[in-house]
């Protein structure tokens, strides 16, 4: 008897929820920090119903209504839950709202000098204040020195997953080798908010203020007062008649030369 006084009591209940429970209009919102925000609460048949929230709630109605809108001028709460419900809250239903903010600013760190071709190099994308974390992409372009028509993707580093809503901030790195051909191209990064089909198309993006490269190529040194000095030895020590030729210039003159060259140091660097 019992179990079918409880049985009969739950079919009450669900047939209550299924013909009276709310439904919210539209149910998913993306709005930016600090703008306006506004959905609607309807119900098949009038009922008692109210907005529970940080911001905009209302008190549950006198009368039965068969709508209640929900509004707020400026959203500032990150971690905002609007909930529609009827009188004992035997029906609630939640707005669900993402807040994001576009980032305070985004630069980049890399060499203070010239790069050698084939080293590796560090370079950072510095990203302060930006929401929410879960939706942020980090990217690292290059580009021609010409402009940034013919954009080439470098690397997209993973962002580490975000408990909170509120904005966060962080360093995201790249290693990267430069090659010859790099010499006076562009490197900047950017962060992308990809909010999704119901957040602003394109994408929100802010980038970083490119950073011109310098690239030097691989090389090999050598210095030209130990050269002159070593042809000049092997000439004097030879018996051809160039040895004679280059000496008949006079050792004044000669002498002259190999002061003037060790004072100097002189060195030549040939890439390779």
């Amino acid at each position: 008897m019992e179990i079918v006084i409880l049985v009969s009591l739950l079919s009450l209940y669900c047939d209550f929820t299924d013909a009276e429970c709310l439904v919210i209009s539209p149910a998913r919102l993306v709005v930016k920090y600090g703008d306006p925000a506004s959905s609607n609460c309807s119900s098949d048949t009038p009922v008692q119903m109210g907005w529970e929230a940080t911001q905009g709630g209302t008190d549950l109605t006198d009368k039965e209504v068969k709508f209640l809108h929900w509004r707020v001028d400026s959203v500032t709460d990150w971690n905002i839950k609007p909930t529609c419900y009827t009188e004992g809250g035997q029906c609630q239903k939640q707005l669900d709202i993402t807040v994001y903010k576009l980032p305070d600013s985004v630069s980049m760190t890399g060499p203070s000098g010239p790069m050698v071709e084939g080293k590796e190099y560090e370079f950072k994308c510095l990203i302060q204040k930006v929401a929410p974390g879960n939706s942020l992409n980090v990217s690292f372009y290059k580009a021609s020195a010409i402009g940034r028509k013919t954009k080439t993707l470098l690397y997209a580093p993973d962002v580490p997953r975000q408990t909170t809503k509120e904005p966060i901030s962080g360093e995201y790195p790249l290693l990267w080798s430069p090659s010859r051909g790099d010499d006076g191209a562009q490197l900047w990064c950017s962060a992308l908010l990809g909010l999704g089909e119901l957040g602003p198309q394109p994408p929100p993006e802010v980038e970083s203020e490119p950073f011109k490269l310098t690239v030097h190529c691989e090389s090999i040194c050598f210095s030209v007062t130990r050269l002159v000095m070593s042809v000049c030895t092997v000439l004097l020590y030879s018996r051809s008649l160039l040895s004679w030729s280059f000496c008949s210039l006079g050792l004044s003159a000669l002498s002259a030369l190999l002061v003037f060259l060790l004072s100097r140091s002189l060195r030549v660097c040939v890439c390779v």
